[in-house]
């Protein structure tokens, strides 16, 4: 339950509640893992429970999605607060009575639904921003005594489809050499990946050629796969790395060529649409570490490094590799909303609809998989804000990880793990 609403309101005593003959308010999304899409229909159902009728103004469902953005800078000595926010969703229904005059309302069950507007973006949490979507439903006693349920943040998933980014299907080399100091030949060094688009839960092949005509020594390869997101208030902008996964390949001897690979995580898109204040973009570096010992060569001796934007997706590329199918649940487990959303799946042109497959087999459908995102540890801590601002408490939404869509490859590098 429960408890009063944020808003303001005179406060209310258990002896209140006792008096009204409320026990509890609670409200139920019918989306079992609560993800819904821009434009479709988000339901659920009202569960009140009381001694006895209660005459009241109504049972209102109230809905919000906003972004935030928060952030300091120190210059000059001064230490400065920067803050930004969008407003997307603020939308308010009775299901039962309305605001102009008070009735008798008894308890049970109370379906809703409303539309969501089209063109939201896409949930997320990030370091210095968010853009969060929550629902609540409200007992109105009066226009100012009211009881809330507790508010359920929901995703809204977003849709990039990598077959109409042109550069997603493209190949991509990335080439690099460097002669050091008191050396006369050069380290050469390429990066090659068969496209550039991935999705979630797609394998990132990468291979490194090596090629080391100097005495320098390579002590390994560092890949390092990372999340850039940049924060947009009107005074600045503020870039924040994070790492998603980063991984340390040996170097053996009188070996040139190596195979890399690694599954994308779940992670929101590339470039966050519809979003004026939050961007997001992914890069990969390849970085070949060299063996230098003295300080005075560290200076000057850096590491040969090649980096390359990678285009993260929700609909993965055709003719490239083709994701096995999803797991079935139960059609009394599935929303409306699942259904209207089958444009998302990534079927070849001769395998059967989505549509199809419920007509022939009533008695499970496809669902997508999704799993929970996380904000990855930062590529520079010491440049983070030291005071401890998360952003995560605004009075309302304890933290929440949004999640997004999952997909499986045979290719999967946790499918092999797992045999």
């Amino acid at each position: 339950m429960e408890g009063q609403e944020s808003e303001p309101t005179s406060p209310i005593s258990e002896n209140s509640f006792k008096r009204i003959g409320l026990q509890r308010i609670d409200l139920v999304l019918d989306h079992p893992q609560k993800v819904y899409y821009s434009g479709h229909e988000i339901s659920g159902k009202v569960h009140l429970y009381l001694d006895e009728p209660v005459n009241a103004i109504g049972i209102r469902i109230k809905c919000k999605g906003e972004a935030q953005v928060y952030f300091t800078d120190r210059s000059a000595g001064i230490r400065r607060k920067f803050s930004s926010d969008e407003n997307y969703l603020h939308e308010e229904i009775y299901i039962v009575g309305d605001r102009n005059a008070k009735s008798t309302i008894t308890g049970g069950v109370y379906p809703f639904s409303l539309t969501l507007p089209e063109n939201l973006p896409c949930s997320f949490e990030g370091r210095y921003g968010r853009v969060r979507y929550s629902i609540r439903a409200l007992l109105d006693i009066t226009s100012v005594y009211r009881f809330s349920t507790n508010i359920i943040p929901f995703t809204v998933a977003p849709i990039l489809d990598l077959n109409r980014d042109s550069l997603a299907p493209l190949p991509v080399c990335e080439k690099q050499s460097k002669i050091y100091m008191g050396q006369t030949e050069s380290l050469k060094m390429s990066m090659s990946l068969p496209v550039r688009g991935y999705v979630p839960g797609q394998t990132i092949p990468i291979q490194i050629l090596l090629k080391n005509y100097s005495n320098v020594v390579v002590k390994k390869l560092r890949i390092v796969f990372k999340k850039v997101i940049m924060y947009h208030v009107t005074e600045k902008s503020r870039k924040h790395k994070e790492i998603v996964v980063e991984i340390e390949q040996p170097i053996e001897k009188n070996c040139k060529s190596y195979d890399i690979v690694f599954d994308v995580p779940a992670v929101p898109p590339t470039g966050m649409i519809h979003c004026n204040i939050i961007d997001v973009l992914y890069t990969l570096k390849a970085e070949a570490c060299v063996d230098v010992s003295e300080w005075y060569y560290r200076m000057f001796q850096k590491n040969l490094k090649l980096r390359t934007n990678v285009i993260i997706g929700t609909i993965p590329i055709r003719n490239y590799e083709n994701p096995e199918n999803t797991f079935s649940l139960p059609p009394d487990t599935l929303s409306s909303n699942v259904v209207s959303t089958s444009e998302e799946f990534y079927l070849d042109e001769d395998e059967p609809s989505i549509t199809k497959i419920e007509e022939e087999n009533q008695s499970e459908i496809l669902l997508p998989v999704y799993e929970k995102s996380q904000i990855y540890r930062s590529s520079k801590p010491d440049r983070d804000d030291p005071t401890g601002d998360d952003g995560d408490s605004d009075g309302e939404v304890k933290p929440y990880s949004p999640v997004y869509r999952v997909y499986k490859f045979r290719s999967s590098t946790r499918r092999k793990d797992a045999n």
